[in-house]
This record gives C-alpha cells, structure tokens and sequence, in this order.
C-alpha cells in the first residue's frame, strides 16, 4: 500500500489552475450514450455508521486503511451520518484506502455520494486506484471541485491530466448529497458527474493494468477550501 503520494501542488485544481507535470496529450471530453455495466464489489454506506472512529472494514468485511498528509493529522471518522477527513486550513489530504487484491483484477469502477461544505475551489474530492508500491501509479484519478471536474493517471506518484472542465453552473455547497461515478473499458472512462452529466474520454493511458487498490482522498490546496464529507462509497 502507499504510504504518501507526491501531487499535492500538481492536481490542477481551484480557480487558476496549477501546472501538472508530465501532462503529456490532452484529451477532449464528449457525450457518453451509456455508463457501463461494471457491478459494484465493495460498498460502504457511511450514513448508517454510527459516529466515532473509522471502522477497521468496509460493509462487506475487506478492510480499510488510512493515509494522512501532513502526517500527524487526524484520521477520517464519522460524523453526523457521514465520513469526514479533518483536514486543517491549509495544504492537505486524508485517504481511505481498499486493497481489492484477489477481489477484482483491476478496479474499473469507482464512484461516492458526496457533499460539499462553504469554501473555494482549492477544495476537492478524489478518487483514485494505485497499484499499491510506494510511489504509486494507476489509471484512475479523477479529481471533483465545486466548480470543475479533472480526470488523470498517476505515474510514480505524479499526475498526469487527461482531461478537465468546468461545470456549467457551480455545485451545491450547502451539504446535499450528491453523486459522482467513473468507469473504465480498455482506453475509455465514462463519468457521471455530480451535475447529471455523462461524459466520455479516451486515452491509451486508461488501459494501463495492474491498479487494484481503491481509494477516496479529501484534499485541500489552500486556506479556504472547500470542506468534502462521504455519505457513501464503491468500488469494482
């Protein structure tokens, strides 16, 4: 399993943007007739937790392990109906991480129900698949700010973007519940957004294997940023 990951000031995200290194082609994103069929193999409904501290597994028994930064910080636990990261004010990150080994050969399908709390684009969501080495790599990174969406793979702990836009209308920061899901096929991921979108991107860096550890990251670039909470998670 990883234990730190090097993109905090690479991620792309916030309102003027940051430079990711090793960027590479840039894709465009376009309508998606379908979301694929990839069943689910793990889920966990945070909101039926009671609160206190992180359980040891998620719902179906595989277990769970967390990963702060700066190191030191305290860990994610449940608060009212909903997995939250205590991040500080400042450069940070929280994961939660599953390692499906034996489970799936690859994860193809991560997704969350989500919420955003009052703060800036220097806020974000991710989720993401590693293949599990110090300096991880994987085929899955897709990043979710109240104003705009980032899609990437991680090559030794770097991130590469793929593709990104923003939304057409900002998304709700007053703590509602919504839903974002990606799902990979060969070269190609498909993203139900948050705003009801379905959109499509295809780069031969999608079909990289290997990457069977599934992970949900808080992450905060700034003072400001938005605050991020997990009502529910899944992978497969």
């Amino acid at each position: 399993m990883p234990t730190r990951r090097h993109v905090l000031a690479a991620l792309g995200l916030g309102a003027a943007g940051l430079a990711v290194a090793g960027c590479g082609h840039r894709a465009t994103a376009s309508a998606a007739p379908a979301f694929p069929d990839i069943p689910t193999r793990v889920a966990t409904r945070w909101s039926a937790h009671p609160a206190g501290a992180l359980p040891t597994s998620g719902d179906e028994g595989v277990p769970l392990r967390t990963v702060q930064q700066p190191l030191g910080s305290p860990p994610p636990s449940i608060t009212g109906g909903a997995l939250v990261g205590h991040l500080p004010d400042a450069a940070s990150a929280s994961y939660v991480f599953q390692d499906l080994t034996g489970v799936v050969g690859r994860v193809d399908r991560l997704g969350a129900v989500f919420g955003f709390g009052p703060g800036d684009g220097y806020g974000a969501l991710a989720l993401l698949a590693l293949d599990g080495r110090p300096e991880g790599s994987g085929h899955i990174h897709l990043a979710v700010t109240p104003q705009r969406w980032t899609v990437g793979v991680l090559v030794a702990g770097t991130l590469q973007e793929v593709a990104s836009d923003p939304f057409r209308e900002g998304l709700p920061q007053d703590g509602r519940p919504l839903r974002v899901d990606v799902a990979y096929r060969g070269d190609t991921a498909v993203l139900a957004l948050p705003d009801g979108s379905l959109r499509s991107v295809s780069d031969p860096r999608f079909a990289a294997a290997g990457a069977s550890v599934a992970g949900w990251e808080f992450f905060r670039l700034a003072p400001g940023g938005a605050d991020v909470r997990f009502f529910e998670t899944w992978a497969g």
